[in-house]
């Protein structure tokens, strides 16, 4: 049976954080969520007072510990909660981390591991073990349901094409070729889902489909999973999508978010705080369709 929506609103706007024993109050951050659903939320990293650190400059996962890792300016990696920190001898553009455990590093150039250096710096250096080479010259790294896929652009095709990791041969593999940009990808193996600007569209078996589109943001980032679906990240809120309709559950500014089976991790970075959205995919079990999202920059 379909549920009807019921608004629970667990943040509410502030003009600065409010502190409680065990909740905590962002500023111009709404997280909302149907009063019957079983999702729930905690905290994995509680926020700080201030944090100037940019989302430009950092990349956030979730490894097999579903411990946050934080690449900062392509250089550095840390552990936020056991407070360690390794130093990058490559220059990283893109890591993502399958559901698995697997943790895969780019440099724009090749895709591989980190591997422990042999020197005795207070820092401790890590180095890229090459798995593979990259299909083009400055491809960009994304995660699916357990899938790799690696995308760019082909100047001497004048496409953008999109390749998928084959595990068993340790080499990527070309599925299909597009017009347009891809700005961002998921999927499960030759099944999926990339964004041009605000447009979400689906490729299956040959065919290309709009799946969504966003009413005022470019899509930043997607995430698939068959447990959870189809989740997409804009500059200033997150959302699901089911039967081409979205809910916007997520409002809040510069978020960076991570999709791990049925949990959201949120990356707040004005706080430093990092939550877990659980039972995530309960949200499908819900008939919804938004009219209209509101501008977090109009309204506040």
């Amino acid at each position: 049976m379909i549920k009807h929506l019921v608004f629970s609103l667990i943040f509410f706007v502030s003009l600065s954080p409010i502190y409680a024993e065990n909740s905590y109050f962002l500023p111009k951050t709404f997280l909302i969520l149907p009063q019957e659903s079983n999702v729930k939320i905690r905290w994995i990293l509680p926020p700080e007072q201030r944090s100037s650190i940019s989302v430009d400059k950092i990349h956030f996962v979730v490894d097999y510990k579903n411990e946050p890792l934080v690449v900062y300016e392509n250089k550095l990696l840390f552990n936020p909660l056991k407070s360690y920190i390794v130093k990058l001898t490559q220059t990283v553009k893109d890591v993502i981390c399958l559901d698995s455990g697997v943790l895969l590093f780019s440099d724009g150039i090749n895709m591989g591991y980190l591997e422990m250096g042999k020197d005795s710096d207070v820092i401790p250096n890590v180095k890229l073990k090459v798995i593979t080479k990259l299909p083009l010259a400055d491809s960009k790294l994304f995660k699916g349901d357990n899938t790799v896929y690696a995308a760019g652009f082909n100047k001497k095709t004048k496409k953008y094409e999109v390749y998928l990791f084959n595990t068993q041969k340790s080499l990527f593999q070309k599925i299909v070729s597009f017009a347009e940009p891809v700005d961002a990808l998921s999927g499960k193996e030759k099944h999926i889902f990339f964004s041009n600007g605000n447009v979400i569209k689906e490729y299956k078996e040959g065919k290309i489909s709009i799946i969504y589109e966003h009413p005022r943001q470019k899509v930043e980032e997607i995430f698939y999973n068959k447990k959870t679906g189809l989740i997409y990240k804009t500059s200033n809120g997150a959302g699901i999508i089911k039967d081409k309709a979205a809910l916007e559950f997520l409002q809040t500014e510069n978020p960076l978010i991570f999709l791990k089976e049925t949990s959201l991790y949120v990356f707040f970075s004005s706080v430093s705080g990092v939550l877990e959205i659980i039972n995530i995919d309960d949200l499908r079990n819900f008939a919804f369709k938004v009219q209209k999202i509101v501008d977090i920059q109009q309204t506040f």
